[in-house]
């Protein structure tokens, strides 16, 4: 893979971790209204755009486990950084709900 195909790369994982994670905060958002169905909502989109950019990344993986060895910049290494993100923040919507779900519980008692 030559250096204009890593920017590329880099930038598609940027784009839909960034969206992944702009969703799971929407999410949050919803949340915190007790919209538990649009939350869930925002949150199957934001799996969506994750799992684009787990593909690329898994690509990513096989290519240079098949000997296609690519030079890493730090524009990979923030791509990967966005990814992590993403994955945090969705898992954190997630938490947040259970924990909204079982206050509002709590407060109809």
């Amino acid at each position: 893979m030559d250096n204009e195909q890593i920017y590329e790369t880099a930038f598609k994982i940027i784009v839909h971790a960034g969206e992944s994670r702009s969703l799971s905060s929407e999410a949050m958002d919803a949340i915190e209204n007790c919209k538990f169905d649009k939350a869930n909502e925002l949150l199957d989109k934001a799996n969506q755009e994750f799992l684009q950019c787990h593909k690329i990344q898994t690509d990513l993986l096989t290519a240079e486990a098949n000997g296609e060895s690519s030079e890493v910049n730090i524009i990979l290494v923030h791509s990967q950084d966005h990814l992590t993100m993403a994955t945090m923040a969705m898992d954190n919507a997630k938490r947040y709900m259970n924990v909204y779900k079982k206050l509002e519980k709590l407060e109809e008692k």
